[in-house]
Parts: C-alpha cells; sequence; structure tokens
C-alpha cells in the first residue's frame, strides 16, 4: 500500500512540472532556458557568413538578438544555437529567414539547402531578400522598445498580397519551383527611414522592393513594382490592391480586387505554336477621387476602365518581356501552357527551351467599374447602369 502511495506522488509531481528530475517527459525545458526564433537573418562577411537568431522567451521579457560569423551556415547556426547567453535556441519556431542582397547574389542555395537538410527547421518558413543593405541592419532597424522585430516582419508577410506589391513565398515552394522549373521567385523588401508611427518602435519601416528571381544557386535578377505586380497577376497570386488611374483632370484611386488569368496557346495547322494569348478580366471600385470628374457620366466611367486596363496590361506585358531577359520562365508560361493543352505542345517539334525566348505573347485586359459609391444616385452597381428611382419603378411595372 506504501508502494503504490509513494508511486501516484512521484507520478504527480512528474506530471505537474514540479521536479525537472522526474517529469516524464524526456525533452522537457524550463521556459526561462529556452529562447523561441522567430526571425533567422544570414548575411555575408570576411569569415563566410553572419548568421543572426532573433526571437523572444515569453510575453513579458523582451526580444532578444544573437549573431555569430563563421565558414558556414549549418556550422555557425550550430554554434550559435547551443550557447545563446546561457537559453538554449528553438528554430522549430522561425516564420522568416532574411537574406543580404550580397549573399543572395552568390550563395542563396546554401539557405536553401539548410532548411530543407536540418529537421528543426519547418519548410513553411518565409524568405526575404533585404535589398541596399544588410539583414542585420533591418531587423535591428525594425526593432523598438515595445515593437519586435519579428512582429513587423510578420506584418508585412500577412499584408503585402493584400497591397498587390508581391508574394512571401515559403521555402517549400521556392524549392519545388527550382526543381520543377529550374528558376523561383523570393519576395524582396527594405528598410526606409520614415516618421515612427509611435515613440517606442525602431526606426526603420519595412517597405516590399519588388522579388528576386533566382536560379538554384543564386539570385540573378530583380523585378521592379511593375513587373511585380504583372507577375502576382499572372501567377494567380494577386489578391487586391489600390491603383490611382488619370481621367479627365482627376486622379481617381481604385481597388481592384477580383483579376482571372487565362492563358492560351494559339497553334496553327501544321502544329507550331505561334503564340501565347493571355487575357485578364478586372473588377474594380471607386475609392476616391482628387479633382474634379462627372462619375454619373458613363464616358467618364469608361475613361476609367480603359486607363485601368492599360495599367494593369502594361504591368503584364512588363514581366512577360523580364523572363526572355532572364532566359528564365519564372512565370511558367511552358507549364501552364502544357497542362492547357499537352498533346499539342508535346507533338509541336521543338523543345520549349527554344521556343520560349521569341514566342510572342499578347495581352488583353477588360476592366469593369463595380461600384462608385456615389450616396446620392448610385449610377453603376455590378457593372450594369442604374436607372432613377421612377425609372425603375416604371420598368417594374412594364414588367408585372
Amino acid at each position: 500500500m506504501k508502494k503504490a502511495a509513494l508511486l501516484a506522488l512521484a507520478l504527480s509531481l512528474a506530471l505537474t512540472g514540479c521536479s525537472p528530475g522526474l517529469t516524464i517527459f524526456s525533452n522537457y525545458r524550463h521556459l526561462e532556458m529556452i529562447e523561441l526564433v522567430r526571425t533567422v537573418t544570414v548575411d555575408s562577411s570576411e569569415d563566410g557568413v553572419l548568421v543572426g537568431i532573433y526571437g523572444t522567451a515569453g510575453e513579458e521579457q523582451e526580444a532578444r538578438m544573437y549573431e555569430k560569423s563563421g565558414p558556414s551556415i549549418g556550422v555557425t547556426m550550430n554554434e550559435l544555437t547551443l550557447r545563446p547567453l546561457g537559453r538554449e535556441a528553438i528554430l522549430s519556431h522561425t516564420e522568416n529567414m532574411l537574406i543580404g542582397e550580397d549573399l543572395a547574389k552568390t550563395r542563396l542555395d546554401e539557405v536553401l539547402d539548410y532548411v530543407e537538410r536540418f529537421s528543426e527547421m519547418r519548410l513553411d518558413t518565409g524568405l526575404l531578400i533585404v535589398r541596399d543593405g544588410t539583414a542585420r541592419d533591418l531587423v535591428f532597424g525594425l526593432a523598438g522598445e515595445e515593437t519586435p522585430a519579428s512582429d513587423v516582419v510578420a506584418g508585412l508577410d500577412q499584408n503585402i498580397a493584400r497591397l498587390g506589391r508581391g508574394y512571401v513565398f515559403s521555402c517549400r515552394e521556392i524549392a519545388a519551383s527550382l526543381a520543377q522549373n529550374g528558376c523561383a521567385l523570393v519576395q524582396c523588401v527594405r528598410g526606409e527611414e520614415e516618421e515612427k508611427l509611435f515613440e517606442k518602435r525602431g526606426d526603420l519601416n519595412l517597405a516590399p522592393a519588388g522579388m528576386a528571381v533566382m536560379r538554384p544557386d543564386a539570385a540573378v535578377g530583380f523585378l521592379d513594382d511593375r513587373e511585380t505586380l504583372g507577375t502576382m497577376l499572372l501567377l494567380g497570386r494577386f489578391r487586391s490592391c489600390n491603383l490611382d488611374i488619370p481621367v479627365d483632370d482627376a486622379v481617381f484611386t481604385v481597388s481592384v480586387d477580383k483579376i482571372k488569368p487565362d492563358i492560351e496557346p494559339v497553334f496553327s495547322e501544321d502544329g507550331r505554336l505561334l503564340r501565347a494569348e493571355i487575357r485578364l478580366r478586372a473588377e474594380a471600385n471607386l475609392v476616391c477621387m482628387d479633382g474634379l470628374a462627372d462619375v454619373r457620366s458613363r464616358d467618364v466611367r469608361r475613361q476609367a476602365e480603359e486607363a485601368l486596363s492599360q495599367t494593369l496590361r502594361s504591368a503584364c506585358e512588363a514581366a512577360v518581356r523580364r523572363g526572355p531577359a532572364l532566359g528564365l520562365d519564372f512565370l511558367d508560361l511552358g507549364g501552364i501552357l502544357t497542362r492547357r493543352a499537352p498533346l499539342a505542345m508535346e507533338d509541336m517539334g521543338r523543345p520549349w527551351e527554344e521556343v520560349f525566348p521569341t514566342l510572342p505573347v499578347t495581352v488583353e485586359v477588360e476592366s469593369v467599374l463595380m461600384r462608385t459609391y456615389d450616396i446620392i444616385d448610385p449610377p453603376e452597381i455590378g457593372g450594369r447602369e442604374e436607372g432613377t428611382p421612377w425609372e425603375k419603378l416604371t420598368d417594374s411595372l412594364r414588367d408585372s
């Protein structure tokens, strides 16, 4: 009976965690003895690489940054995580890795290889390249007394697609694109010195900076904002954005939130691939207007729709031209066309690598201004003309 009581007491102590020596969990660690890493930075250094880990041990403890130089990412990270001021760094919570531009141009493949092979790193970790500076300086610039840098990076990760400024691809997505298409896209960011939103935050703000196009070993080119917008549209990654378009003596700010790309191959009678045709339909709403324009005028709204179509068409055409210029099909046009017409693409007689650089691509965009939110007399709903209340009543009576 006494043995049973002692066994029950020992088990209860182990389950409650009152005694580290009696715990039944082999990997049990006290919270104050670990550092939950949320952000990792990697830059070039004289020794090879400069690795930094940034995280927080708890809600009431400020985030800390630990860094170390070494010959490679694996060796340096191993030494760094074992000795962060007496704490054990846990990498399984890493949300994003920030890579300096210099290292991205030479050794970006090492970063992906480390994430893929090291069991504690998550494949869904987001990868970002820091333009015009180092990842280390950016993280230090973002951090403030009450603003962890990881929170700022996570906020951009969640909102960048809603801004139409890009998309944070995970290491898994990048590795899959490299294996399938021989190239991949990586989101770029930069730190900008602007007025602080509140006092206890860092000196830098985080801003999107286009996208990088990478081969299996390194980044080989960078897309500007217009090319990035076109890329997101054609890849189907676009979610929404606000665009300023000129109309008469005014500037309309429209919210674009629905775009569906359609990409089709066109073949000759003898099976040659003549061109690729891209069609998009965009739906937009008027957010605000700067200047004077009669928004009730059907002609004015048509001008707005044409101006929006031209803006989106220009972005898509810029993205299409950039691929052959880099010699990389980062839009995966070959894959899209093959899925559309697999037998015809297989029988066209030439490999895609030879066709891609000179293939004509046409882009057509149809834009519809769905709502103007005119509170006096809404002129248009769902892209259709709305009559006056009297006209609608007359039509209703006539139909009945």
